[in-house]
């Protein structure tokens, strides 16, 4: 349901222009994010927690090593491969020790583009999105571990309260979302009401302490699928995980 994401990041519109034309030959579909310099590159990269970066290295700015080491630094399991004309043994060592997943030299085909991705396609895991949304880290983290202890593959993104959730759903969508209700600046139900708009697939469960008989109406009328109480155990939220995964097939 999330699709496939590639962040292109190059300050060169033309090499994005290149890329993003080789991309289009796909027959599946590929969404395209694109960044100029590396510090939009980062942030991204968390709100699309894209699934193939194409970093330049000489960029303005944060340079495309330091957009990689910061973007490993908040997913390690990122895959970022280097677009470059860059020969220096320095930077290639220095990129190969923030793991960069692989190098490409300028100038290129467009077909070398199109058969990484091809590639990374199908290599990749199909996973499970999922956006946390909760203004307590505490409760963040408790999801976070007892999600990634499933035997499945997760991208978690995470927000403090309902606008930023909403703002990463529209971003990319995800398949999965828990929602507190009672959060500042938009609450969990105003959350739910504009992630619901995007899509009828994704499967929204609520997470709150609110256990009155008027809240758990409205946030089924509203279009949420599962309701919990805190506090909750790790097998309620794998009882969710398991409803969504038997439904997706």
């Amino acid at each position: 349901m999330s699709g496939f994401t590639v962040l292109i990041v190059d300050d060169s519109r033309s090499v994005r222009t290149l890329i993003k034309n080789a991309l289009g030959t796909l027959p599946r579909g590929v969404q395209i994010v694109e960044a100029g310099d590396g510090d939009s590159a980062v942030q991204l990269y968390k709100q699309h927690l894209a699934d193939l970066v194409l970093m330049d290295i000489t960029m303005p700015g944060l340079n495309g090593i330091e957009a990689l080491a910061a973007i490993k630094a908040f997913d390690r399991d990122a895959h970022v491969v280097m677009l470059t004309a860059e020969s220096s043994l320095d930077t290639v060592v220095k990129a190969k020790e923030l793991k960069a997943d692989g190098f490409i030299a300028k100038p290129f085909e467009a077909g070398r583009i199109t058969r990484l991705v091809t590639e990374r396609m199908a290599q990749l895991p199909k996973p499970i999105h999922v956006l946390l949304a909760d203004d307590a880290r505490s409760i963040r983290s408790i999801v976070r571990r007892s999600l990634t202890s499933l035997p499945h593959v997760f991208r978690i993104r995470e927000a403090e309260d309902g606008a930023q959730a909403a703002a990463l759903a529209e971003a990319r969508p995800a398949d999965l979302v828990f929602l507190d209700i009672h959060m500042p600046n938009q609450t969990g139900m105003e959350a739910l009401i504009r992630i619901r708009k995007l899509s009828a697939a994704t499967h929204i469960t609520m997470l709150t302490s609110d256990a009155s008989a008027a809240a758990v109406s409205e946030a089924k009328a509203l279009g949420a699928n599962d309701y919990i109480l805190k506090p909750f155990s790790a097998d309620q939220l794998a009882a969710v995980v398991e409803r969504f995964v038997a439904a997706r097939g």
